[in-house]
């Protein structure tokens, strides 16, 4: 970011050079830093609730199928590699990593009594 904005301020640089250095050197990694920190999930009494920087997903609970452990590198609200995989509806899944799996998972597994696979890996 550093780079990025000396280089806006004090090289004599085009609309376009500008333009490209504020987007990819200052914007991007502040909204890559926005949803690191702003990534939390709730439990409601009916929701699982997932925010990440300015995106929210509400899974309700009594459509959740299932719920493993998982390593999965695909692009989610996860801030680990110790993951959760969730499914719900009928081919629908979210990825998501607290801090305490386990924990998560009792808890979730009280709350969702329809969960007809619950495997620990």
């Amino acid at each position: 970011m550093g780079i990025g904005l000396y280089a806006i301020f004090y090289e004599s640089s085009s609309y376009w050079e500008v333009m490209f250095l504020l987007l990819s050197c200052v914007l991007l990694p502040l909204f890559i830093l926005w949803g690191c920190l702003t990534t939390y999930y709730l439990l409601s009494d009916t929701h699982l609730i997932i925010r990440y920087g300015p995106f929210k997903k509400r899974v309700p609970l009594d459509r959740i199928t299932s719920v493993k452990k998982t390593s999965n590198p695909l692009s989610s609200p996860a801030l680990s590699l110790k993951r959760l995989e969730i499914s719900y509806n009928t081919y629908d899944m979210v990825l998501i990593s607290p801090k305490d799996r386990d924990a998560f998972i009792k808890v979730l597994s009280e709350r969702c009594e329809q969960l007809t696979s619950l495997r620990r890996i």
